[in-house]
C-alpha cells in the first residue's frame, strides 16, 4: 500500500470523524436549548436501532443452535454426481504462493464423480509470471487441468465470465485461488443440487488464524459468519447469499447469470439476479473450505471497504426489486431487507449516538447518561448479543477447532469491531458517492 493510498484513507477517516461526531454534535447542541425533545427522541431511536439489530442477531444464533442436517444423505435417493467442473480464479502474482496448493489439492484429494471433473484456472496478470511455468507442468501431469489467462481483464468477474461457457462440466464449483476444499464437498453439494436447490454454499474457514491478531479475530468471525448467520438464513427463511467462493452451481444457472464486471461484489449481485429470477439457494456449513484471512488491519481495512462498497451498490440496486418479486415470500423479503435497506439505514444512522450524547452533556453543563430501565436493558441486550454470536459460533465450529481464547477474544472485541465495520461502512458509501471504486488487492 502507497503512501498516497494510506493518507487518503486517513483523510477519509476525518472526513468521517468531521460529519458523523463533531459536526452533529453542535447541531444537536444548537437545538438542544430550542427543542430539547430532539435530543430525547433521537436518542431513544438510535438506541432502538442498536435493540433491533441485536434482534436480529439473536434471531439467528439461536437458529443455529439446532442440527444442520435438513435432508438425511442415508434415506434420499439421488442421481449419480454428474461431471463437475471447478473454476478457481486468480490474480498473479498475488496468489503465486497458494495457487499450486489449492489446484494439487483439487486433483489429488476432491472425491471425483465417475463422469470426471476439469478443473480451470481463470486468471489474469499484468505481466509473465514464473508460477505459470509450474503451472504449465502441471498441465502435462494433469489433463484435466485447464489453464485460462484472460488476457486484458482487469477483474475476478471478467476472468470468471471469461471461462463460464467453455465449463464442460454440469456443476460448476466456484473457487478463490487460496482455498483448500474439503474431499467430500461434491457429495455433500450434489444431494442439496439433486433435491430442488439450484446454488450451494459451503463454509469458508480461516487457516491462518493464528498469523495476528487482526487473523484471530477473523477466523472466529467467519465461524459466526458461516456457522451462525448464513446458516440461520437457510434454516428460517430458506435463502441465503453465495459468498464468492465455495460455491456449488448448477452449470446452466450460472451461466446465464454470469457475473456484472461492474459491481465490487460481484457474488451478491449475482446472488440477487438469481434469487429474482426463482433460482434457490442452500448454505450447507459441512462443505468446509480453508481460506487465508487479512493480517493487517489495512488488509483488513481494504477487503472489508471494498465489500461494503459491493453491498451498498446492490442495495440501491435491488431493494425495489426484493420487494417486488413473485419469487420470494414476505419473510424472505424481510430478510434481504435486513441486509440491504436496513444495512444502509442502520449504518449511518447509529453514528448519531455519541453526537447525541455529547450535545446532552454541553446542554446539562455535566457529564451524565439519560438512563431508566430501558435503556438499561437495551445496554445489556445489545452488548451480549456479540458475546453469544461466539458462543454459537464455538457449538458450531467445525474441526479443527479454534483455541478458546480467540472466541473469547472476539467476545470481547465483538462491539469495538462492529464499530470499526460501521465506520467501513460510511467511508465505503462515501467512495460509492464520488465514484471512487479502485480495488486494493488482498494480499496473499
Amino acid at each position: 500500500m502507497t503512501g498516497k493510498i494510506r493518507y487518503g484513507e486517513l483523510f477519509k477517516i476525518f472526513e468521517f470523524l468531521i460529519l458523523f461526531l463533531f459536526l452533529p454534535t453542535y447541531i444537536f447542541y444548537l437545538i438542544a436549548p430550542h427543542w430539547p425533545i430532539v435530543l430525547k427522541v433521537g436518542y431513544y431511536f438510535v438506541v432502538s436501532l442498536f435493540v433491533f439489530q441485536a434482534g436480529i442477531s439473536y434471531l439467528y444464533s439461536f437458529s443455529a443452535f439446532g442440527s444442520s442436517a435438513r435432508i438425511h444423505p442415508e434415506i434420499v435417493t439421488l442421481e449419480p454426481i454428474p461431471r463437475t467442473t471447478f473454476i478457481v480464479s486468480a490474480y498473479l502474482p498475488n496468489e503465486t504462493e497458494v495457487i499450486e496448493e489449492t489446484l494439487l489439492n483439487i486433483l489429488k484429494n476432491v472425491e471425483r464423480p465417475k463422469g470426471g471433473i476439469e478443473v480451470i484456472v481463470a486468471y489474469n496478470t499484468p505481466h509473465m509470471e514464473p508460477i505459470e511455468i509450474r503451472l504449465k507442468e502441471l498441465v502435462y501431469k494433469w489433463p484435466e487441468l485447464i489453464l485460462a489467462n484472460a488476457y486484458g481483464s482487469k477483474s475476478k468477474s471478467e476472468n470468471l465470465n471469461y471461462v463460464l461457457d467453455s465449463a464442460s462440466g454440469e456443476v460448476i464449483v466456484l473457487l478463490d485461488a487460496d482455498h483448500v476444499v474439503s474431499e467430500d464437498c461434491l457429495k455433500r453439494a450434489w444431494r442439496w443440487l439433486d433435491n430442488g436447490y439450484d446454488v450451494v454454499q459451503g463454509r469458508c474457514k480461516i487457516r491462518n488464524g493464528g498469523a495476528s491478531m487482526v487473523s484471530a479475530l477473523v477466523e472466529v468471525e467467519f465461524e459466526a459468519i458461516y456457522g451462525v448467520s448464513h446458516y440461520a438464513k437457510s434454516k428460517v427463511f430458506d435463502s441465503t447469499i453465495f459468498g464468492g467462493t465455495n460455491g456449488y452451481w448448477k452449470a446452466s444457472v450460472i451461466k446465464a447469470v454470469r457475473f456484472d464486471e461492474d459491481r465490487l461484489t460481484e457474488d451478491i449481485d449475482a446472488t440477487l439476479r438469481a434469487t429474482l429470477s426463482g433460482k434457490r439457494f442452500f448454505h450447507d456449513r459441512d462443505i468446509i473450505s480453508r481460506e487465508l484471512a487479512p493480517e493487517t488491519v489495512s488488509g483488513l481495512w481494504f477487503q472489508r471497504k471494498r465489500w461494503a462498497q459491493g453491498w451498498f451498490q446492490c442495495s440501491v440496486k435491488y431493494q425495489i426489486p426484493i420487494w417486488k418479486t413473485r419469487f420470494l415470500n414476505v419473510f424472505q423479503k424481510f430478510m434481504w431487507t435486513t441486509l440491504l435497506l436496513w444495512r444502509v439505514f442502520y449504518d449511518i444512522v447509529s453514528h448519531f449516538l455519541w453526537p447525541i450524547v455529547f450535545a446532552y452533556w454541553a446542554y446539562k453543563g455535566k457529564i451524565a447518561f439519560p438512563m431508566n430501565s430501558y435503556i438499561w436493558f437495551s445496554i445489556f441486550f445489545t452488548m451480549l448479543s456479540g458475546p453469544f454470536e461466539a458462543l454459537v459460533a464455538f457449538k458450531n465450529s467445525s474441526r479443527p477447532r479454534a483455541p478458546v481464547l480467540r472466541f473469547l477474544y472476539y467476545a470481547l472485541m465483538s462491539f469495538p469491531y462492529t464499530l470499526f465495520k460501521n465506520t467501513i461502512q460510511v467511508v465505503a458509501i462515501r467512495d460509492e458517492l464520488f465514484k471512487k471504486r479502485d480495488w486494493v488487492v488482498t494480499k496473499r
